[in-house]
């Protein structure tokens, strides 16, 4: 049986998680050694690498992070339990407040409908980070010109009634959440088709972009 408590605190670790993954590994220098000196010349040496450099965790890849891989984890017991993640939906949908459930519908099946590749983010979720950085490793990486849309739920004014209805259209919240070609895929590395990682690796990506003309 999982505690109250437990499933309070996850809930709140996966919806208010803040991400800076690169920022968060502590470096440290060694303590200085002595070294005694002779009389006759020592040969030079190239010293070591700095630990700093070696403690860097996953810098490249935001989604490796320790407290990445936790919520990472946890999202993965909220959607595989069903009252847990029927808790999580119920407080994603208090959180929005009161709303107009219709209107908040028919403004994402608009940006579903008429853009070919549609993203959900938030702008500190190490997943959304990558999941951009895969799509934008396809094309123009100014956020002006990208071939793909993305909402940034932490910004837009209606982005916590956006995610509630997404809670309703698809049973989950977690973030990203990409469409292509009207048709959602999933996540980075979750989803009905594996996620935009999955896609990537599998070979499958560029086709799909290109049967909707953005490649």
């Amino acid at each position: 049986m999982i505690s109250t408590s437990f499933l309070l605190a996850a809930l709140s670790l996966v919806f208010s998680l803040s991400h800076e993954p690169s920022s968060q590994a502590r470096a440290f220098t060694p303590n200085s050694r002595t070294i005694p000196t002779r009389s006759t010349s020592l040969p030079s040496f190239s010293p070591s690498p700095s630990p700093r450099h070696s403690l860097r965790l996953h810098v490249n890849d935001p989604t490796k992070s320790p407290i990445a891989s936790l919520a990472d984890k946890i999202q993965t017991i909220l959607a595989k339990t069903s009252p847990l993640n029927a808790a999580k939906l119920s407080l994603v949908k208090s959180l929005a407040g009161d709303y107009d459930a219709a209107a908040t519908r028919q403004k994402l099946d608009g940006l579903i409908s008429e853009n070919p590749v549609l993203m959900l983010s938030f702008t500190t979720c190490p997943f959304c980070i990558k999941a951009k950085s895969v799509l934008d490793a396809k094309g123009s990486k100014d956020s002006d010109s990208r071939y793909y849309k993305v909402v940034e739920l932490d910004v837009e004014g209606d982005g916590k009634a956006i995610r509630a209805e997404m809670g309703e259209m698809l049973g989950r919240t977690s973030v990203p959440a990409i469409w292509i070609g009207g048709g959602f895929v999933g996540g980075c590395n979750d989803g009905p088709l594996g996620g935009i990682v999955k896609l990537e690796e599998s070979g499958k990506l560029d086709g799909m972009l290109k049967n909707v003309g953005v490649l």
